[in-house]
Formats: C-alpha cells, structure tokens, sequence
C-alpha cells in the first residue's frame, strides 16, 4: 500500500507511523471510496495521531491517477484478505486449544513478571484471544515466567515438546534441555569447551 501512496505523491508515512492503523485505513478506504479533498481525508485522523490535521492534509496533496487507485484497492483488497485469514487461524487456534485436556488442575494463572507486559496493548498480528492463558490451562505451566520466552515462542516449543510438561523436573531442567542455558565443560576447574 505505502509503495502506491508514494507513488501517488501521498506521503502519509511522513506523518503516521503505521499505513494498516485506525487512522491510516480510514484514510485508503476514504481515497478508494472516491474523496480526493485532504482536509476532509485529514478530518479523519484519530485524536492520538500527533501529527495536526493541517500536517497531514498537506501530506495528502497527491495525484490521482487511475492506475495507481487501482493499485492502491488490489493492495487494499490483499490486506483486508490477510487480516481475514488470521482472524479465521485464530478462531481455529483457540477451538483447538479449548479441547484439549485441561492440565491446570484449576490453578490460577501466575501474575506476570515483566512490568511492560502490564500493558495490554495487541501486538501486530498477536491472537484476539488471551493465549497466555489457554497455553497455561492445556500445559498447567506458565512458559512465559522464563526470561525471553513469550507467548509466540512458548507455542513454537509447544508444537516441538508437546503438551506435557512432566517431562522435567524442575525448570532448569526444560531451560536446558532448550539449550539456553550455558553448557560449559569443565576439568579441573577450567572451561575446555562450551556446547
């Protein structure tokens, strides 16, 4: 999309940091829906944008070229396919994960560790749902308690694991056995060799 807005002479990456943002589909959809007027366009910034509309009005002082618009709505279209696409792996990740035994044995969910985690802030193209919490039901551990583990990355170990986390004793044992704990091999108290 930002190649065809470039091309376009529409600069609105100079003033939104994201084109696929509340503001900046407003925005496309508006262009394709036929509005070429940059203060109606800028009119439908979100009060967070930091950029005033007068900034972005003068961004979107562009040339209106039909094949460019018709570039803009295919890149429109694919966006919009791609969204649909993830909400509907969502929708079945969470069906998958619902039927799953429950491990949890009815214990509550640890509180999180990470301070910038308490920011409930959806990152990108994270689930729509609490996958935290479903990982920590079907596995009766929270992963993401290990330092660099997230919830992404605790469903990549997953797929390779499995759901049984019994496996190890404790979690130094699983750190480990992940390989992101040091592995040096010592003799007479020197490092000959790190694994």
């Amino acid at each position: 999309m930002q190649k065809a807005l470039t091309q376009m002479n529409i600069q609105l990456a100079n003033v939104l940091s994201d084109v696929s943002g509340m503001t900046g589909q407003a925005i496309v959809k508006a262009i394709l829906a036929g509005e070429r007027d940059p203060y109606q366009l800028a009119a439908l910034r979100n009060w967070r944008v930091k950029a005033s509309e007068e900034e972005i009005a003068r961004s979107l002082e562009g040339n209106w070229q039909e094949d460019l618009l018709f570039v803009l709505q295919q890149e429109q279209n694919g966006y919009e396919f791609c969204q649909k696409q993830t909400a509907e792996c969502d929708q079945r990740l969470q069906q998958y994960l619902e039927q799953q035994e429950d491990r949890s044995h009815g214990a509550s969910l640890p509180e999180e560790k990470r301070k910038e985690r308490l920011r409930k802030k959806k990152k990108g193209n994270a689930p729509q749902f609490d996958l935290r919490a479903e990982l920590f039901r079907v596995t009766g551990t929270d992963l993401t308690q290990i330092d660099g583990i997230d919830v992404t990355t605790t469903m990549t170990i997953l797929s390779e694991a499995g759901w049984d986390m019994s496996k190890w004793k404790t979690e130094h044992h699983f750190v480990s056995w992940l390989r992101l704990c040091p592995d040096n091999k010592i003799s007479g108290d020197k490092i000959i060799g790190k694994g």
